[in-house]
Order: structure tokens, then C-alpha cells, then sequence
């Protein structure tokens, strides 16, 4: 039985930048061709994004806090 390399899964690292890069490429491209591309790498990144916003956001609220003197 012959194993097929096309289902197995690889992980890749990007910025949001490269992401978003990725993305206009896409965007770019026939719908039928980059629809399902699109919506996977969405998925894949919401969370991690929003993981991503929250930490900014954490780190904006303490600068913005006054220092206890």
C-alpha cells in the first residue's frame, strides 16, 4: 500500500506580516484556486492572533498605568 505524502501535515513558522503577505498573494488569486487556502490559514491564525492582541493589549494597559510611587 502506497503512503500518500499529500495528506501528511507540515507546520511552518511566519510573522503576521509574512501572513498577511501570504494572504494578498492569495487574495489575489481565482477564487476556486485560493478560497480554501485562505480560509484555513484564517483559521489556523485566529487564535494565535488574538492570543497575539491580547498580550499587546496587556502590555499597553501597564505602559498607560501610572507608576506607584
Amino acid at each position: 500500500m502506497a503512503v500518500e505524502i499529500g495528506s501528511k501535515v507540515l507546520t511552518f513558522t511566519f510573522t503576521v506580516d509574512q501572513v498577511n503577505s501570504i494572504l494578498n498573494v492569495l487574495g489575489q488569486a481565482p477564487f476556486i484556486q485560493s478560497a480554501n487556502l485562505i480560509n484555513l490559514i484564517q483559521a489556523q491564525g485566529a487564535d494565535q492572533f488574538a492570543k497575539i492582541q491580547a498580550e499587546l493589549d496587556a502590555e499597553a494597559s501597564e505602559e498607560e498605568a501610572p507608576a506607584n510611587e
